[in-house]
């Protein structure tokens, strides 16, 4: 599964048992994994969304894992996860994919996700398979279109909720 490094952050996809940790045990995870989970409280991710990752990974072909689960952002200095991001499924017939983020409370506005969302829309492009990069955002959700606009995605719809494309 893929790892990204970048100046503060190290970046990488769980494996299927991983994510299943993730949404059951996270003690377990954390002690697999040798990070303490400081991201959002899984109670607060829809757990529909992780089982969808989940029954994705199941079928999906090896090169599609990666768009199959979530991805961690351990803080290279507090060596802790933070928050997390990925793919909401493999690239459609198009080549799109979208993109999801979600960060820890006390680690907003500094930066971060910023950072993360550009390194992993950064190995997306790089995969064959993917054209372009979709995501969405509530109407009132200004920090996360801040962070979309200044990596350059464009808005395309903007009805009860925003769609932006890179």
């Amino acid at each position: 599964m893929p790892t990204i490094d970048t100046p503060r952050l190290r970046i990488f996809s769980l494996s299927l048992d991983q994510l299943r940790l993730w949404a059951e045990d996270l003690p377990a995870l954390e002690r697999e994994l040798g990070y303490a989970y400081r991201g959002v409280p899984i109670e607060e991710r829809p757990l529909a969304g992780i089982q969808k990752l989940l029954a994705c990974g199941r079928t999906a072909p090896p090169h599609q894992q990666p768009y199959c689960t979530a991805w961690m952002l351990v803080q290279k200095e507090d060596q802790a996860i933070i928050g997390s991001a990925g793919f909401k499924g493999p690239p459609d017939q198009n080549g799109e994919v979208e993109i999801s983020y979600a960060m820890g409370t006390g680690y907003r506005r500094k930066g971060y996700m910023t950072e993360a969302v550009e390194a992993i829309c950064r190995w997306a492009l790089s995969q064959p398979e993917v054209t372009h990069i979709t995501a969405e955002t509530d109407l009132v959700s200004y920090p996360s279109q801040r962070i979309l606009e200044r990596l350059g995605f464009q808005k395309y719809r903007d009805e009860e909720t925003l769609w932006w494309r890179l």
